[in-house]
């Protein structure tokens, strides 16, 4: 007994060290706005939409909804939180935000042919600008197309959030899966990130597991 609640006390101190970590790297603004959303999801949209479901419990059927779901009709959180995600840096540290899209005339009458140039907000608060050149089957309406590609966002491996994340990943086993996955995969469908969650069995009261959900799947669905 004596054992087991010397081993508790060390890793209640190990999870402190890294949440102290992870909030210092991501900054006092950026922490609140993230720890504030966290807060929204659980209140206005898990304890709603399952109300006799424990918090831990409400998370493992959103989950599961969101991997089974193949229609993509899915919950979204509250237009407050989507706004106040929208509105803060956070997003701007997490994904790497279209900045502006054009299509081009293509060779090929059978394709459209279009370029994203998206910014990305680095460590040192600056922007970085990359752009993504892509080829796809002939698409009349462009305008829509556009509307569409406004918000496919990408990882932004340069901000702070990331960073974050690698900073405490050696010790947090599903975050440094994470970190490799998106090295090598780019951004994950969420329906493949909420499969991998559910498959590992994961502690959904867990402080990096809440937030994980929150950016790669609540905000980008």
């Amino acid at each position: 007994m004596k054992n087991l609640i010397i081993l508790l006390l060390l890793c209640s101190c190990s999870n402190k060290s890294e949440i102290a970590e992870f909030e210092n790297t991501l900054g006092k603004e950026n922490i609140e706005s993230l720890n504030s959303l966290v807060i929204d999801f659980e209140t206005t949209f898990l304890k709603k939409k399952y109300p006799n479901s424990s918090t831990e419990k409400a998370y493992v059927k959103y989950l599961t909804e969101i991997e089974s779901d193949m229609n993509g009709i899915w919950g979204r959180p509250s237009k407050k939180s989507i706004g106040k995600f929208n509105n803060s840096q956070l997003k701007n540290i997490v994904y790497g935000i279209p900045d502006s899209i054009w299509v081009i005339n293509s060779p090929y009458k059978s394709r459209t042919e279009y370029r994203v140039r998206r910014k990305y907000l680095n460590i040192k608060g600056e922007y970085d600008f990359g752009t993504l050149e892509a080829s796809i089957p002939k698409v009349n309406n462009e305008d829509s197309l556009i509307a569409t590609l406004e918000n496919h966002y990408d990882i932004n491996y340069f901000g702070k959030y990331i960073k974050a994340l690698k900073g405490v990943s050696k010790k947090n086993k599903f975050v440094e899966e994470y970190l490799e996955m998106i090295q090598d995969g780019g951004m994950l469908d969420h329906r493949l990130l909420a499969y991998k969650m559910l498959i590992a069995d994961l502690d959904f009261d867990n402080y990096f597991t809440k937030r994980l959900i929150l950016t790669e799947i609540v905000h980008r669905i």
